[in-house]
């Protein structure tokens, strides 16, 4: 099953926009602990779960997933499930940008932090050019997952979808003949 078909199985399963962003919103949980560029992450959130949330106002504001490196690093993660041909604009990112620029205490040091890095996980490669421009230049950085990304992982997105992940859900490697 391809990430497309996943997405197109969210999209005609799904009761409601929330939903399906919920679902989308897991999967890219998975998915972010699977694939091998995140593999400095040990723990990732979903908003509803992370213990410092009420720092950040408590409600879902634009961050949908936290996560903690090994190093103990905290990266804010959007996730949004748009169509292919839809385009991000700077609304949608001002309120991700606004939350995830707050402090918060740290779980285990209960130390006041704030997020080392921001990251933008979208099933769109369209940017408009404010939003563009809005996410230049921040600190902390927002780094963008696009749909060619997502696509291009080395994961199986089944295994992902059937609740597999980290090695268990990845595609096999190139075998010598």
């Amino acid at each position: 099953m391809t990430f497309r078909e996943i997405l197109h199985k969210f999209r005609s399963e799904s009761f409601s926009h929330r939903e399906e962003g919920t679902r989308f919103e897991r999967l890219m949980r998975s998915w972010i602990l699977s694939d091998p560029r995140y593999s400095n992450l040990d723990k990732v959130w979903m908003w509803e779960d992370f213990p410092s949330k009420d720092d950040l106002g408590g409600r879902d504001t634009g961050i949908d997933l936290v996560a903690r490196t090994d190093t103990g690093d905290y990266w804010a993660i959007q996730c949004k499930c748009y169509n292919e041909d839809a385009t991000i604009d700077k609304p949608a990112v001002d309120s991700f940008l606004a939350t995830s620029s707050r402090t918060f205490k740290d779980v285990d040091t209960l130390q006041t932090t704030s997020f080392a890095r921001r990251v933008w996980i979208s099933t769109t490669n369209h940017w408009g050019t404010n939003a563009e421009e809005t996410i230049q230049n921040q600190n902390p950085p927002v780094n963008r997952v696009s749909l060619v990304d997502l696509q291009n992982s080395p994961v199986d997105w089944k295994l992902l979808l059937d609740g597999l992940r980290g090695k268990d859900a990845m595609l096999p490697g190139k075998q010598p003949r």
